[in-house]
């Protein structure tokens, strides 16, 4: 027994596993939390390189992380970042994070209670956005955040100045969008940042300056278009992609409703314009999911964008492409235009040849005998012209000498030639 305690000790120490006391973190609902993993939480002391630490968190004996919570390590800080926003009515969860020193090749692990807390005053008004020169590793840091937070605070949304916090953030590639030509230019952030008071002139009057873009898409190209209130993002280092921007509220009914489980990406609707904003109707009733007024002459319900870079793609979301008709339009139309072609072309035929036959039947009997003498006067006269025109053969034969004889030759062919004498009349031999 001694022997295979000893075995057992010597495996342990082999690999370095080794647990460490759990941790509890205390997170909001609705609200982004992060939670940094650094090699001291793994009792290891950081070198002036922490390149050489690795770690993969998932869920306690589980193999992977809940769909509302990412995990992204960052070369800059040297260290892991758990991130996400625990929705309504979330539970508690654990998480088991495995530290590798790639060195040493130990290996130790660490387990974390994540306690969802509900929030007591949850944002209602939410400004959706997408910054192009960022990363999500960049939103970690307080100051550069709190830079963000303070153009809302101090110039736009001096209302939610107590209250306003981070609703949402993702990677724009993570939500489908394309990942930059440069490798070295960022790959974007989608984030909302939201609080419980309502929005100000100043927000609303810059969603009715962006409102035409709109119709561009869900995402422009990077310095597309600028508005009134562009410099103010630049001067502090964010460049803003002004297709993306949205004034979003939550459904009063969902938010009054206490069985509604909204998530942070919960249908919300697009805040109404500057003439009717913070307004329920004129009988005091909640918005009932129509348009605005002011919304309906651009031609489009804009409930179909608002939440465009809050769905995930998934798999299953992609929708099935049916090739039936691409398969008609290719094989089944030119098959019936043959058909037409066939069909015309035999009718075409069809009655040429009974208007030929219906001709020659009305043809009278005296023309055609009168045609055929002259059909047959014209063969005659052709008949004559070519024996007029090429000579017998004897008189081509003998028309014809050659180019070079000797004299003997020219004296034996007129003698063969000469025509023969006269025969002699025997009576007028006698008589003389």
């Amino acid at each position: 027994m001694f022997c295979k305690m000893d075995i057992i000790l010597l495996l342990i120490s082999a690999f370095g596993l080794c647990i460490s006391n759990a941790q509890a973190e205390n997170v909001h609902m609705t609200t982004v939390f992060v939670l940094p993993i650094e090699p001291s939480m793994f009792n290891w002391t950081l070198n002036g390189n922490g390149d050489h630490f690795s770690y993969r968190p998932s869920l306690l004996n589980a193999p992977d992380l809940p769909p509302w919570i990412h995990y992204v390590y960052s070369n800059r800080h040297q260290s892991g970042f758990l991130y996400g926003v625990p929705p309504r009515d979330q539970p508690g969860v654990e998480l088991q994070i495995v530290g590798l020193n790639r060195k040493t090749y130990e290996t130790r692990t660490h387990v974390v209670h994540v306690n969802v807390i509900e929030k007591p005053d949850p944002s209602r008004f939410d400004v959706a956005m997408k910054i192009d020169n960022l990363n999500v590793e960049d939103l970690f840091d307080t100051a550069r955040l709190n830079r963000l937070l303070d153009v809302f605070r101090k110039r736009l949304w001096r209302e939610s100045s107590l209250d306003l916090h981070l609703t949402f953030l993702a990677s724009a590639v993570y939500l489908g969008a394309r990942r930059p030509l440069r490798p070295t230019e960022e790959e974007g952030v989608v984030l909302r940042v939201g609080s419980a008071h309502p929005f100000s002139v100043a927000l609303l009057e810059l969603q009715e300056e962006v409102r035409p873009l709109w119709r561009v898409g869900p995402s422009c190209p990077r310095d597309f278009k600028r508005t009134t209130v562009d410099r103010l993002f630049r001067e502090e280092g964010f460049a803003l992609d002004w297709c993306a921007f949205r004034l979003l509220e939550e459904d009063w009914d969902r938010a009054d409703d206490p069985t509604s489980q909204p998530s942070p990406s919960s249908p919300r609707r697009p805040a109404a314009s500057v003439g009717v904003a913070n307004s329920k109707g004129g009988n005091g009733q909640a918005w009932n999911g129509i348009m605005n007024v002011g919304d309906e002459g651009f031609g489009f319900r804009e409930e179909r964008d608002e939440d465009v870079w809050m769905v995930v793609p998934s798999k299953q979301g992609v929708p099935q492409r049916s090739y039936a008709k691409e398969f008609i339009f290719s094989i089944l139309v030119p098959t019936l235009a043959l058909l037409v072609l066939v069909v015309i072309l035999s009718l075409l035929l069809c009655f040429h040849h009974e208007g030929i036959s219906k001709r020659l039947d009305e043809t009278p009997a005296v023309q055609m005998v009168q045609y055929e003498a002259v059909h047959r006067a014209t063969r005659t006269l052709r008949s004559l012209s070519s024996n007029r025109a090429s000579p017998s053969p004897s008189l081509a034969s003998s028309m014809t000498l050659p180019l070079s004889s000797s004299p003997r030759q020219t004296m034996e062919r007129g003698l063969l030639h000469h025509p023969n004498p006269p025969p002699y009349n025997s009576s007028t031999v006698g008589r003389t």
